[in-house]
């Protein structure tokens, strides 16, 4: 039996990925407060996609979407381009431990 990855692996994993991109010179929000957000929109993802299993572009998208509406609610400042880019980065992560079929972790 595969050995598990707990959640806060995995944050960890997507708050250094965030820090690293924060040291070379991109402006976002400290990983730790990220890193959370990030996961449940990701791993809620199929909920957003009734009677369709989502694609990986379509979970990019969809976590991009998230994020910009999380942290800039009311007037986005951060051009839609770049909240793509950093939900690509964070997707490898994620599919560094998990399959992009995964419709739920624990």
């Amino acid at each position: 039996m595969a050995n598990r990855v707990s959640r806060n692996e995995i944050e960890e994993a997507l708050a250094r990925k965030i820090e690293a991109l924060r040291k070379e010179g991109v402006p976002w929000w400290p990983g730790i407060e990220i890193a959370p957000i990030a996961y449940r929109r990701w791993f809620s993802c199929s909920r957003r996609f009734k009677g369709s299993t989502p694609q990986l572009s379509d979970r990019i998208a969809d976590l991009a979407k998230g994020l910009r509406s999380h942290f800039e609610p009311n007037t986005p400042y951060t051009h839609p381009r770049e909240w793509e880019v950093l939900s690509t980065e964070l997707a490898s992560v994620f599919l560094s431990y998990t399959s992009p079929n995964i419709q739920e972790h624990e």
